[in-house]
């Protein structure tokens, strides 16, 4: 009896591995050293705005944001502008580390109703840049760049399955 049991074990471990999860995939990572506090924090970002199921939803990213983005001219210190512009979309992005509290985001959007992102706008480049509060990151400024520079390295890519 004692002989099946590990057998059993690693069977029953190997169904499981291969058995269809609730939770999304992790993304290919090009370098764990990259995956740094900072990334994780705006990956959460991004992964709160395309699971959203309804406009209130939007408030978990909003809140990842400092009371300085928050106000930025986009969003105008207004959970109603952040909204307007994220219920239309989704994202699929690419994130690259480059320092503690810096990430250089690759976001292509697609409509919110698409099945699958098939028709994704062209590739848009933000840097991120974060602060830590009590433990805790938060998005304290988001510009456009151009392209991530060399110091910057693929850290998450969540293009082929955002």
């Amino acid at each position: 009896m004692k002989k099946f049991i590990l057998p059993a074990l690693v069977i029953l471990a190997l169904l499981a591995a291969c058995a269809p999860s609730a939770t999304p995939t992790p993304a290919p990572v090009a370098d764990d050293s990259a995956i740094s506090p900072a990334v994780i924090t705006v990956d959460m970002f991004y992964t709160f705005i395309n699971a959203a199921q309804s406009p209130e939803e939007l408030g978990l990213p909003w809140n990842m944001l400092s009371l300085d983005e928050q106000c930025n001219p986009r969003d105008k210190c207004e959970l109603t502008n952040f909204t307007n512009t994220w219920w239309a979309s989704k994202a699929a992005y690419r994130l690259y580390g480059c320092d503690t509290n810096t990430v250089i985001v690759e976001e292509l959007l697609y409509a919110r109703d698409a099945a699958q992102p098939t028709t994704m706008t062209d590739a848009r480049f933000w840097t991120f840049e974060l602060t830590e509060s009590s433990g805790l990151f938060l998005i304290n400024k988001r510009s456009p760049i151009n392209e991530p520079g060399e110091e910057c390295v693929l850290a998450i890519d969540r293009t082929a399955n955002p």
